[in-house]
């Protein structure tokens, strides 16, 4: 079952709400906190949810605390409610497993990665902004994201229409592991998975037709990408030449997931490759004077925005200037 987009943003709205309303810490002095200068992503300063940094070492405050701790169980009760009606209910059974790594052609597991990855993100911000240092937040962050979507694969293991996929499990640590890594390896951080959703409707695409279309595994109108920092990797002898906020990201898609023609009968699902320009919102959008406008900015490069970019796919190779709007080139 798909990972995509189950709960990442609904998370980061949640807590950050209620962190706002709850942060009653700001007499603790700026010394306790890291300098901008020492909190980055890649060669971009970095935000906890509200605009701050974190602390040097964990010193967990009691209201910033109480209202993580509230975000967070939440947003567990209610996604558990949202998934047990949507996915769960009325076809339990026993434990089992289904082995599903053709599933989407394997788009499915790119979502999963993501997932792992951006929940991890917004557990450490959560968890920094309660006081945690950035080392603390950056584990517990990870093992909150994974505790969580493994609870998830084996709520799906009793589901009767499903089952516990290994190939999702792992995939989901993937992600979370890469969102540990880029911590202790920081050239990693010039590598940022990002996602892209557009309904088909709006491309021009086929669209879902062998049952009601729902949001999260909507892969007709889904890409994930893996943005690249250019500027940084090259050599200071040229870099100059590059745009700092200028990026190139690599994607993968599919088209007619779950569509049948008027026979009834599978089209069959096509891949798509893809390379395009990206753009680092953190550098083109002016830094703000409210702390969250500053993390949302951030939370922005994690979305990849339509842009030009070149398709090499089942269907034939394109550019489109505006991907994936059906404004294209074949060749």
């Amino acid at each position: 079952m798909s990972m995509l987009m189950r709960y990442s943003w609904l998370q980061a709205i949640a807590c950050s709400i209620v962190l706002g309303a709850g942060q009653l810490y700001a007499s603790v002095p700026d010394s306790l906190y890291l300098p901008r200068e020492e909190f980055r992503y890649a060669d971009n300063p970095r935000y906890t949810f509200l605009g701050g940094t974190p602390k040097r070492e964990t010193q967990f405050d009691l209201w910033p605390t109480v209202g993580m701790s509230a975000a967070y169980l939440g947003m567990v009760g209610y996604l558990h409610y949202n998934q047990a009606n949507a996915w769960w209910s009325d076809n339990r059974g026993s434990f089992h497993v289904v082995e599903d790594i053709e599933y989407a052609r394997g788009l499915d597991k790119c979502g999963h990665f993501f997932s792992g990855f951006v929940t991890s993100t917004v557990c450490s911000d959560l968890l920094m902004e309660a006081g945690a240092s950035q080392q603390m937040a950056t584990l517990a962050g990870a093992g909150m994201g994974l505790v969580y979507m493994t609870y998830v694969e084996v709520m799906d293991g009793f589901a009767s229409n499903w089952g516990f996929s290994p190939s999702d499990a792992i995939a989901n640590t993937a992600g979370v592991a890469f969102f540990v890594a880029q911590s202790y390896a920081p050239v990693l951080q010039n590598f940022t998975p990002r996602w892209s959703y557009i309904p088909t409707s709006l491309t021009g695409d086929a669209d879902i037709n062998i049952r009601p279309k729902t949001f999260i595994d909507d892969y007709n109108g889904t890409t994930f990408w893996l943005a690249c920092n250019v500027n940084n990797l090259l050599p200071t002898s040229v870099d100059g030449y590059w745009p700092d906020w200028l990026m190139v990201s690599v994607g993968y898609g599919i088209r007619n997931y779950a569509i049948n023609d008027a026979q009834g009968q599978p089209v069959g699902v096509t891949r798509r490759f893809l390379i395009g320009l990206d753009y680092d919102w953190v550098k083109i959008l002016p830094e703000s004077s409210i702390g969250f406008v500053n993390y949302l900015r951030q939370f922005l490069n994690y979305v990849r925005l339509p842009g030009p970019t070149l398709e090499v796919g089942d269907q034939g190779t394109s550019f489109g200037l505006v991907y994936p709007f059906a404004i294209v080139v074949r060749f």
